[in-house]
């Protein structure tokens, strides 16, 4: 069950994604910065702190092509979700947990890797995209802090018995086969854990209300922005995709369901839950080749970043000192001299590994460990962590489709469908718990501000006035349509096909090669995946804004570039504001 809780983990997306995500702007005033929202356990909100997070979601919504709600019920959302950030580093405190500037570090390095970028080339493409590379770190810290607190508050807590775990296997696993994985999204109404009949059936009248709009045609992903108390509630309720056997109960209704379709109102302990079925694909079975296993342990001997040559020189003597005492010895003496002198994480348990097949570990230190013999000591490896003596304790012959090769897999798979229900269910007692004061930040308009408008309008100058609105009004225009245009090459540069033919018109043609949408969306279908490394550039040469129909134009030089071709062209593209949305209506290329 592939990120089942993906609230829960840090996300696989693009870099650019979680851009959209942790942009935060500067404050406009401030006197929004000393005003306050919200009290929470004697903790402040400032209203500056909501207007950051009002920013970021309003962004992330035109990333993702819904159309914005009205300011009230973004300002309620940032507001709710600045209180539950809050009580969470509270708890966070309480249990002593942190987040260490190396593993944020770490968290950034994982982000460049999985966007195959240069190491350090983070920093400098967050700066080209205009974002704050220390409110970036800031977001991600906070994202890593909430992951471990869910993980220690909820996931510790959870038990799967043996007996689960092999009837999953039995159902699922033992005879591999093509299976059909669903990709949910989740529309989740809490209750208060001591809800009382009168609270149930009120909240009952009200998801009920929110099915039948559903089942109606109301849009899914603009409902759960509006109503949803999960977690998820900013991305679509998305979930990520779902393998049979790892959801229980009505939940396992959505594999009954075809792409597009709702799944009847759900009563969880928690709450109340639709999911609909957003994707669906085959899974093949996973190779049944037998690998090889190792069991082993190591002494770690660590060279300081600061030693002189001399002294890395001393290190390295004494390393391999070890190696050779090591040398014939037996497997508890081995233990006991790793328990001395290692300096890694396993030396209180002897410098025990584990169990672990080969791509587990760093290049160096897995060619040496699977060419020794059990029983064999190493002599020195050196690897980035420092300097390794290995002591091959067992070696085994895994069959990958055996219940012991699956067995943590299929732990995770059925700790994600617990962790699914009970995350929501902890996160709303967190807040039933705390002692909540909500202020208003609405109409903070500092006063030299306040008394120009007030000039405006009583000193007889109304055309001016109506002027200055329209300006407003045309700016704001061009500043929503430069987002959405951002939002359309970000899709395409990170070959998010989704988020990529939502930036358009179902109507227009962007091609005369092409006859209609469709043909030209199958065209590129096909295409985009197979290009690697795509960047994006776009330089903006001209803007134009119609007013009366809702149209702003772009003229703009592109640069196209991926492993197999660069292009160059000057184009131009029509966004026209429909439906809420910004949507492309014209795109030619000049």
């Amino acid at each position: 069950m592939d990120n089942f809780v993906r609230f829960i983990l840090i996300s696989k997306r693009s870099i650019l994604g979680l851009m959209f995500v942790m942009f935060v702007s500067a404050p406009a005033y401030a006197e929004r910065l000393d005003a306050i929202a919200a009290v929470v356990n004697g903790e402040v909100v400032t209203c500056y702190e909501v207007a950051q997070a009002e920013k970021a979601l309003k962004e992330q919504l035109v990333q993702q092509g819904i159309a914005l709600p009205s300011d009230d019920v973004i300002y309620q959302r940032s507001l709710d979700e600045r209180v539950m950030r809050a009580l969470q580093h509270q708890e966070a405190q309480n249990l002593e947990i942190k987040v260490g500037a190396e593993e944020v570090a770490a968290a950034m390095a994982d982000v460049e890797k999985r966007n195959n970028l240069e190491p350090g080339q983070l920093e400098s493409v967050l700066k080209a995209q205009g974002i704050d590379v220390e409110n970036y770190r800031r977001t991600l810290k906070d994202r890593l802090l909430s992951t471990r607190l869910m993980n220690i508050a909820v996931r510790s807590k959870i038990s799967i018995s043996e007996e689960a775990m092999r009837e999953y296997y039995r159902k699922h696993l033992k005879n591999p086969k093509p299976v059909r994985e669903v990709r949910v999204a989740q529309l989740f109404i809490a209750l208060p854990a001591e809800a009382d009949s009168v609270e149930v059936e009120a909240t009952r009248q009200r998801v009920n209300s929110l099915y039948q709009q559903l089942k109606s045609g109301a849009d899914f992903a603009r409902m759960v922005t509006l109503e949803s108390d999960a977690p998820d509630s900013t991305s679509g309720g998305d979930m990520g995709w779902v393998s049979p056997g790892a959801v229980k109960g009505a939940f396992a209704q959505v594999f009954k369901l075809k792409v597009g379709e709702i799944t009847d109102v759900i009563r969880s302990s928690g709450g109340f839950h639709i999911l609909k079925v957003t994707d669906e694909r085959m899974r093949k079975p996973e190779s049944t080749k037998a690998y090889e296993e190792v069991h082993a342990r190591h002494i770690l001997i660590k060279i300081p970043d600061s030693a002189d040559m001399n002294t890395q020189i001393k290190i390295r003597q004494r390393a391999e000192k070890i190696a050779e005492e090591m040398q014939g010895v037996s497997d508890e003496a081995f233990a006991v001299r790793a328990k001395e002198l290692s300096q890694g994480p396993s030396a209180p348990r002897g410098g025990d590994l584990g169990w672990f097949k080969p791509g587990q570990m760093v290049p160096a230190f897995d060619k040496v460990v699977f060419s020794m013999k059990a029983g064999e000591t190493s002599g020195v490896v050196e690897t980035r962590f420092g300097l390794h003596i290995i002591r091959v304790v067992e070696k085994r012959k895994v069959n990958p489709n055996a219940f012991e090769a699956r067995k943590a897999e299929i732990e995770q798979r059925l700790i994600a469908a617990e962790m699914q229900q009970q995350v929501p269910r902890w996160l709303n007692s967190l807040k039933e718990k705390a002692q909540i004061q909500e202020m208003s930040c609405k109409d903070l308009l500092p006063k030299a501000k306040a008394d120009k408008v007030t000039a405006d309008i009583t000193d007889k100058n109304q055309q001016a006035l109506v002027e200055k609105t329209e300006a407003a009004k045309t700016e704001k225009m061009q500043d929503e349509a430069k987002n959405a245009l951002m939002a359309w090459k970000l899709a395409w540069q990170n070959k998010d096909m989704h988020a990529y033919f939502a930036a358009y018109d179902e109507h227009v043609s962007p091609s005369a090669k092409f006859s209609n949408f469709a043909q030209w969306k199958k065209y590129k279908q096909r295409v985009i995946p197979k290009h690697q490394n795509i960047h994006l550039d776009i330089e903006i040469a001209e803007v134009e804004v119609n007013p009366n129909v809702d149209e702003v134009s772009f003229i703009f030089n592109q640069t196209f570039k991926s492993n197999q071709v660069e292009d160059h062209d000057r184009k131009q593209v029509v966004l026209r504001h429909e439906d809420g949305a910004w949507k492309i209506v014209k795109e030619v290329t000049l």
